[in-house]
């Protein structure tokens, strides 16, 4: 999960100027000063990114760029972080500037967004900016759901993609695999698998059932940047056809934010959503329908990110997680008393979610 809301970390070896340079004079090449170069942490990302910073750089050329550190691939290959950000960044969306590539080295040079999370933007400010900062990523939504959906390119692996039966039970039988079992250390029988996995199937089959759209996939304030009253969207290379609340659920549910922003703000967001949706497309949209597939995909958010926090807390032993599990757990209680088709999940989840009750 790349690009992340970036932060200055401590210095990183494996990257030096001197490794970097030639390949900085081939995209700057009226650049002759060395740049300093800053190491950058990525939230839960496994690639690296570090910052490249002129301090008297040339007309028309860059402050600074990202370089983000990632496998090596074949020239004649284009990774899907570059397939998809160019068909986003086609259709207006605001996505980083690729300065340059070296594919055998693994290495894209980035427009730099700078260090802002929008989540980081929303803590700091008023009630009426944070409607304001929310608005502006809801319009890169728009377009990403509008003109993304209705111009198929074969060249964007999104199209190929899509949250099936199979994606989104995957998705929460990790949730039971890292969780439940792992750092809940809860013990589960066969019967007892088998159940989670029917309630699981069951919210999957609804949400697979509804008509796709052009899903980011991971649309939530980490990954959208704030910088000069814009805002800038990261970590798209995993985007595929999904329900259409999916990505506004991601953005009004994920981690801590119902509380920052409080039931009222993600109201009015909702609202703006789907005022400038039916604007756009020109098609009235089903509120009631809208907002109870809203619900089932918050669902399947919220219990996809517990098992990513529960993963990152055991498996790569980033404890910073942990905090956010309770945060949306309290989310997820209320949403499924809401509709009796979850109540079967919500009795498995209260028997074997051991901070279910608290």
């Amino acid at each position: 999960m790349p690009l992340r809301g970036f932060s200055t970390m401590q210095a990183d070896p494996a990257l030096a100027v001197d490794v970097v340079q030639p390949l900085l004079q081939q995209f700057f090449p009226k650049a002759a000063r060395v740049p300093r170069l800053a190491p950058l942490a990525a939230d839960a990302s496994t690639r690296r990114y570090f910052r490249i910073h002129w301090d008297a750089p040339p007309a028309g050329y860059p402050g600074s760029c990202i370089i983000m550190v990632c496998e090596p691939w074949q020239p004649q290959d284009i990774p899907d972080f570059l397939a998809v950000g160019r068909y986003l960044r086609t259709r207006g969306v605001r996505v980083p500037e690729v300065y340059g590539v070296s594919p055998r080295e693994g290495l894209i040079c980035l427009e730099d967004y700078g260090d802002r999370t929008l989540a980081g933007q929303w803590q700091e400010s008023t009630p009426a900016e944070r409607l304001a900062w929310g608005q502006r990523a809801i319009d890169e939504l728009v377009k990403i759901h509008t003109i993304g959906t209705q111009h198929y390119d074969p060249a964007c692996p999104a199209f190929k993609l899509a949250f099936d039966v199979p994606k989104l039970l995957s998705e929460l039988q990790f949730f039971r695999e890292h969780a439940i079992e792992g750092l809940w250390q809860q013990t589960l029988t066969p019967t007892a698998r088998a159940d989670l996995d029917t309630a699981f199937t069951t919210l999957c089959t609804i949400l697979a059932a509804a008509p796709r759209y052009f899903c980011h996939r991971d649309y939530h304030s980490w990954n959208i940047m704030a910088r000069d009253g814009a805002v800038g969207v990261l970590d798209f290379q995993d985007a595929r056809m999904g329900p259409q609340p999916y990505d506004l659920a991601s953005l009004l549910t994920d981690r801590g934010t119902p509380d920052v922003l409080g039931g009222a703000m993600m109201q009015a967001l909702s609202d703006y959503y789907i005022q400038r949706m039916q604007a756009e497309a020109g098609q009235r949209i089903d509120r009631d329908a809208f907002d109870q597939l809203c619900d089932y995909v918050a669902v399947q958010r919220c219990l996809k990110a517990i098992g990513t926090f529960a993963a990152m807390a055991v498996v790569r032993q980033r404890r910073q997680y942990l905090p956010y599990i309770p945060l949306t757990l309290a989310h997820l209680r209320a949403l499924v008393q809401r509709y009796g088709v979850l109540q079967p999940l919500a009795a498995l989840l209260y028997r074997h979610v051991p901070l279910w009750g608290v």
